[in-house]
This record gives structure tokens, sequence and C-alpha cells, in this order.
């Protein structure tokens, strides 16, 4: 079955072309940002690097790939933790599911090589019922040159599963990867499950992400998603939530910054299946030193979802000349008797807040990474489970804004 797929994503593949201006997803994302044409050979075990620490204090278990070597593989004996399968494994488990899992339809080229050259794969399955009580934490590190690798990742959370995973997308400790990672993710949010999804992003600046992210909710499944967007010099992600099951609610959000000449282009899409499903989305960004950042977010109401609750809100901030951020949430609605609504906001930091640190002798740039921290803090200590210290020192050296400010 596999072979078949793939050589299906290969025919594609050889007859698209790369995504361009002319699509509206892509306009404001150059091809040449992400250099897809240099990036000919994939990741192997023998091309890696350093890989850095985080200092996770507790967690039910590690998975840990390097390139396509599996440094760590710490299953823990917590009940509720996952059962490590092969693609064609857990399809085969469950075939009422092949259909989200493997679609048969790909977007972009980029999509279509990541099915077509997978590096390496795993279907994560959560057990019904069980409860997990610390994180289960999945590391993708990417630490060659010139290679790129395409992670192909399942996750099916069982019926009334709750827990929280961490899906990590690092680099080199000392800065040295360039990689293009061009990842697929797929999870499936069965019945009344309840899960925490963190997805942490840190990889060296001169590596490039392309990450397309589908998560499908059913029947009275509780998702809280959240994305901490820090590393790379230049990255196109597309999360697309399915609210298929009534019932179903999703919190998703995102912290993303774009430090000197980096490029981020986020996309979220609320996509509403069933009557009486409720999404709330903040992300929030802030751009420094000539990044630029791309914020597009859309609520959809399909005609079989009535009784819809839906919000969208993007918040940016720019601390030095020359930056970019440019935000542009949307509606669909397709059907009455819905309450949806979306709102942004762009702007740099208050001059008040400003003058009140640095005249009790805060030096203007540490006044700068408080307020920008402040803005970021709800999202961070919505997480007690990461390592917030670190995240908030990651997020300050990605930034800093230097002597540039406005």
């Amino acid at each position: 079955m596999m072979k078949t797929y793939t050589d299906t994503a290969t025919a594609v593949l050889n007859k698209m072309n790369w995504p361009d201006k002319t699509i509206e997803s892509w306009r404001r994302t150059p091809i040449r940002l992400l250099d897809p044409m240099n990036f000919k050979e994939p990741v192997s075990a023998e091309s890696l690097l350093t890989p850095s620490e985080i200092p996770f204090e507790e967690t039910s278990g590690l998975l840990q790939f390097a390139g396509t070597k599996i440094l760590k593989n710490e299953q823990g004996t917590s009940e509720g933790g996952p059962a490590v399968l092969s693609l064609e494994e857990g399809v085969r488990k469950y075939p009422s599911e092949k259909e989200f899992f493997f679609p048969g339809e790909w977007a972009d080229r980029f999509e279509a090589w990541n099915n077509s050259e997978t590096t390496h794969s795993l279907f994560l399955d959560l057990p019904r019922g069980k409860v997990l009580e610390k994180p289960f934490v999945l590391r993708l590190d990417s630490l060659s040159r010139d290679h790129f690798s395409a992670p192909r990742i399942f996750v099916r959370l069982g019926e009334n599963w709750q827990g929280s995973l961490v899906i990590v997308y690092s680099g080199s400790e000392d800065g040295q990867d360039k990689e293009l990672v061009n990842s697929s993710l797929r999870i499936w949010a069965g019945q009344n499950s309840h899960v925490k999804i963190a997805e942490i992003q840190t990889l060296g600046l001169e590596s490039r992400l392309v990450q397309n992210t589908q998560i499908l909710l059913e029947r009275d499944a509780q998702v809280k998603h959240s994305q901490f967007q820090i590393g790379a010099g230049a990255i196109k992600t597309n999360t697309v939530f399915h609210l298929k099951g009534e019932g179903a609610e999703l919190q998703a959000e995102a912290i993303y910054t774009s430090g000197k000449n980096q490029h981020k282009d986020i996309r979220l899409e609320q996509r509403h299946f069933a009557p009486h499903t409720t999404s709330r989305a903040l992300y929030k960004g802030a751009v420094s030193r000539r990044g630029r950042s791309v914020f597009q977010g859309m609520i959809i109401v399909e005609h079989e979802a009535p009784g819809t609750d839906a919000y969208l809100s993007n918040k940016n901030l720019i601390l030095t000349k020359g930056s970019r951020a440019d935000a542009i949430p949307g509606l669909k609605i397709l059907v009455d008797d819905v309450k949806c609504s979306h709102g942004s906001t762009t702007g740099k930091l208050d001059p008040a807040q400003l003058f009140y640190l640095m005249s009790r002798g805060i030096p203007k740039t540490e006044a700068v990474r408080i307020l920008t921290e402040g803005m970021f803090e709800e999202l961070i200590a919505g997480h007690p489970e990461l390592p917030a210290e670190w995240l908030r020192d990651r997020i300050a050296r990605s930034l800093e804004p230097g002597e540039d400010l406005i």
C-alpha cells in the first residue's frame, strides 16, 4: 500500500511546479527564500552535528530522531503512553481513518515531495480511555548541512484519551545546521479526547521549514494546539483544523518571532463541519531587524455547522525600523445561526510603558525585552509542562533589537 501511495505522489510531484505568487496563499513568500532546488539530497544518519539540549523537567517518555536515526527511545511505563507503529501498521489497525491519513491529493509540490521522498516516519497510537499524567516528547532534530529531511508523523488519539504531547523541531547546539525541513503532521483526535499539543521550532538560522499540519476533531474532542515558531531563516506553515464532530472544541495559539532577515509565513484555517462546534485562535508575533512576518488566518463554516462559535485574533509587534508584519484574517460563512468574528492589530510598543521602565534605570533594550516578553507571557504560562525560561531566552535571542529600535 505504501509503495503504491508513494509512486502516486511521485507521479503527481513530477507534474507540479513549485508554488509561486499567482497562488494566493504563496503570494507573500517567494520560493527563493525556501530555496528547495539547492537541497537535493536527503538527510542521513551520517550527516549529524551536535543536538541542542532542551531542559524538560518531567516527561512520560521521549522519542528523539536526529536525521533518520533514532537517538533516544524512552517509552516510559505509563498506561497512557503511545505505541509506536509504522505507518502501514497504524492504517492497517484503523482502516476507517485511512482517508484522513492518506488523502490521495496534494495541495502543492512540497506536500507531494514529502509523500514521495519521506525520510523518516512513524505512527503514534495513544490508547483509548487512558490518562497520560506527564507530556510525551517527540524530537525531530535537523543537524545536517545542505540536505533535506521529510518527516511524516501520524498521531491517533484514542477515544477518551487525556494528556499532552510536545513536538520539537530543533537544530544543532552551535547553529551550524543548514537543512530544509519539509514536514507533514496529521493528528486524529478521537471522541471525547482531551489533549494539549505544543510544537516548538528552534532550527538554525540558515535552515528552512515547510510544515503542513492537519488536525481532525471528532465529537466532543477538546484540543489545545500551540506553536512556538522561533528559529529558521524562512518558514512556511499551513495548519488546518477540521472540527468534524458535534461539540468539538479547539483552542489554537501561536508565538512567532522574526529577527534579523528572518521570514515567517504562518497560515491557519479553522474549518467547522459539524453543529455546535467552538474554536478560538490567538496568534501573536514580533518582528525586528528587517524581519518579516505574514499571518493568514481563515474561519470557514460549512453548511452542516449551524451553532458554530468561532473567533480569530492576531496581534503583531514591530520593534525596529525596516521590519514588517502583514496580517490577513478572513471569514467564509455558508450557514446562518453562527457567531464568528476576527480581529487583528499591528503596532509598536506603548511609549508610556517604555518610558516608565527607562525612568527607573532600566536600559532601553532591556525594557523592550521585558515588554515583549509580557506580550507573549499568557501563552507561555498556559503550558507549565514546557521549559518556560528556556523558551523566553530563545524568544529574546531571536529578536535582539540592538540599538535600531523604533
